[in-house]
């Protein structure tokens, strides 16, 4: 008993891990505001700004420093207390050496217990004149998040929705998981003829069809709180929109056959249609074209700034139980379906 029951405990314990986890584990310290005044050092004789930062529950323990788009780095010369935040010291980014106008620069700071802050878009030069060397840093200063401090990356716009990764994404590995799934069975019956491989098929693509949905709706959910609208007019969005609508059609010809012979062979061979186009419109044609969705279109995919050690732990587990989960309620709905099946013939 404990081994057939095994796979479920183990789907179950995964989901509620990553669920738990990825709700009630805060969200590290970072930059909120970020402002600038400038003024002249009457000793050296050049323009010195002072970006004036708003970053609650957390200090800067080492130097801190600013980083241009270009991946070039300016040295930070003091940080004060004030009352709402720090005071951060830096030469003018106009006077910089290569620096032209227009450039825009981020202000990056770090502690050894949070790692990296960042705030996009501090400054942004006004002036083509290079009159200094560019300073480098040294890159012993530039330190990484402790290990064991376990908070979510707090990111600006994201904020406390980076915690759809947990189910979001998961959703959408578990759809495709399962429609490939549902594939291997629909070849498998046009191979052997066996309608028991057919009814598998057909309830793959049903459960990965209700992941689908779900995984739309998390991502309209993020869509609005980070793009300002539930959708928008992007080829990730209207791809995955007409492949789900494709899968549909999957369940309304299976519904429109009587003779189960008839019905397993044309959806067979409609199902592997559906997958070939459903990859197609998901994942090459998006990337063909401008999008908002990361990692399409030229965006960076979401794991390059978003994935550190601590969101791992949980969204590894998040997409290898949602998985397990849907494989649960394929096999389940197919015995049942099967029995029912064995029954109407012995009827």
């Amino acid at each position: 008993m404990l081994k057939s029951n095994l796979f479920k405990f183990f789907a179950l314990f995964l989901v509620l891990y990553s669920v738990v986890g990825g709700l009630f584990l805060p969200l590290s310290p970072n930059i909120e505001k970020a402002s600038y005044t400038s003024f002249q050092d009457s000793l050296i004789q050049i323009e010195v700004y002072a970006p004036k930062v708003k970053a609650p529950s957390t200090f800067f323990l080492i130097q801190n420093a600013l980083k241009a788009e270009e991946k070039r780095v300016l040295k930070i010369h003091n940080v004060k207390n004030i009352k709402d935040g720090f005071l951060l010291t830096t030469l003018n980014p106009n006077y910089y050496e290569g620096v032209i106008r227009g450039n825009t620069f981020d202000l990056w700071a770090q502690n050894i217990k949070n790692g990296g802050f960042v705030y996009f878009n501090v400054f942004m030069a006004d002036s083509s004149i290079a009159q200094l060397p560019f300073p480098q840093i040294d890159k012993k200063e530039l330190i990484t998040k402790n290990p064991f401090s376990l908070s979510f990356p707090n990111r600006p716009i994201l904020r406390e929705s980076i915690r759809n990764l947990f189910f979001h994404v998961p959703m959408w590995f578990g759809m495709m998981f399962l429609l490939s799934t549902s594939l291997f069975y629909s070849v498998r019956y046009l191979n052997k003829g066996n309608l028991e491989d057919d009814i598998k098929a057909k309830n793959s693509v049903e459960i990965g069809l209700l992941f689908g949905t779900l995984g739309i709706l998390t991502g309209m959910l993020w869509a609005k709180f980070t793009w300002g609208a539930f959708w928008t007019d992007d080829p990730k969005l209207n791809g995955a929109a007409i492949g789900m609508l494709t899968y549909f059609a999957y369940a309304i010809l299976r519904s429109s056959v009587t003779d189960q012979i008839k019905k397993a062979k044309l959806a067979a061979v409609y199902n592997i249609f559906a997958f070939s186009i459903y990859i197609v419109f998901i994942y090459i044609l998006p990337r063909l074209k401008a999008s908002l969705h990361p990692g399409n279109g030229g965006n960076p995919g979401f794991n390059i700034y978003e994935q550190d050690n601590t969101m791992r732990l949980f969204f590894y587990p998040a997409v290898i139980g949602w998985i397990c989960i849907g494989i649960w309620l394929m096999q389940l709905r197919s015995q049942i379906d099967f029995k029912l099946f064995k029954k109407n013939i012995e009827s």
